[in-house]
């Protein structure tokens, strides 16, 4: 164990324990999308079990935990939906329809707007979530597959693998301010805790991209494992964590140094990495093994492996 790591370590427990956040409901599951059996999983955070199973569209892909954990949206690529889940009684309460394959999800972070990303419609549905309608369309780069918001609310961004570009919408007036070009494919995105960082994960570069948001420039890139397909950040923005699904890693980066400090092996093609800011728990979806790995932070060790449906794409957790 390097100096290095000890001291982000002890940094992330510290920030763990002090951070404020605000009076929500508490929500301690966490949710899997399987998406060749149609269903979200439901694993109580506390014992590594599965507590529920709920059928959902077809072919879900992406998840999104509203702020306050009472909601849990799924996308369902093959249905051009948004399943809208009751967290308290785990049954979906209305199906919103959105464009074509949507892909992926974001919430604001007041809870008001759903942003959903239409691969094959290069488009972001806006959903309000009081109404579940959607209020505008909003055409993006090419087949967008990922979308983040910042913590302000001000920013979303889609990562768009047909033109290698990521788009930035003002979410005050709906409209894309800009599209930037970026020198590798956009597979997966997360915006920093400040809002002041975008980083991009690019499965075939085996590399994150790192953006200045106030510049909507590339400053930077930091090697992960192989087949980068998720990325995650601490509360603090140190470290990352990036889920590389060809080699069935999750690689620990340390942005400001640019180095990994640690490889932690998880199941089969992890697909999809979420933190835990509440429990400092990290978990991934491993598509080819039908598991959940979990992972504590502050050791960076695998504390449990819990068995899901068939497919896992995605996992998710109360922001």
């Amino acid at each position: 164990m390097t100096f290095a790591s000890t001291g982000l370590r002890r940094l992330l427990a510290l920030a763990l324990a002090c951070t404020a956040f605000p009076a929500l409901a508490r929500n301690d599951n966490v949710y899997v999308a399987s998406q060749s059996s149609d269903t979200v999983s439901v694993i109580d955070a506390a014992s590594h079990t599965l507590t529920a199973t709920i059928p959902v569209g077809k072919a879900p892909i992406s998840l999104a935990v509203s702020p306050d954990g009472s909601t849990v949206y799924v996308a369902n690529a093959n249905s051009d939906s948004v399943s809208v889940i009751d967290s308290a009684t785990n049954t979906v309460t209305a199906t919103i329809p959105v464009g074509n394959t949507p892909n992926a999800l974001a919430v604001s972070p007041n809870g008001a707007e759903l942003y959903v990303a239409n691969a094959n419609e290069s488009s972001v549905s806006i959903v309000d979530t009081a109404t579940h309608t959607t209020v505008a369309t909003v055409a993006v780069g090419s087949l967008p597959l990922t979308i983040g918001a910042n913590a302000s609310g001000t920013r979303v961004y889609t990562g768009n693998v047909g033109d290698f570009t990521v788009s930035v919408i003002d979410t005050a007036t709906h409209t894309v301010t800009e599209n930037m070009p970026v020198t590798a494919s956009p597979d997966s995105l997360v915006v920093g805790p400040l809002g002041a960082r975008l980083y991009v994960a690019s499965y075939n570069e085996n590399v994150v991209s790192v953006i200045d948001t106030f510049k909507n420039t590339v400053t930077g890139v930091l090697k992960a494992g192989k087949g980068p397909d998720a990325v995650a950040t601490s509360p603090i923005g140190i470290p990352l964590y990036v889920a590389n699904a060809d080699d069935n890693t999750v690689s620990v980066i340390n942005p400001v140094t640019k180095t990994v400090i640690s490889t932690i092996p998880v199941g089969t093609s992890p697909t999809a990495i979420a933190f835990n800011r509440r429990t400092g728990r990290i978990y991934t979806s491993d598509f080819g093994s039908d598991t959940v790995t979990v992972i504590d932070a502050r050791t960076n060790k695998v504390i449990a492996t819990v068995g899901t449906a068939h497919h896992p794409s995605f996992v998710a957790v109360q922001p």
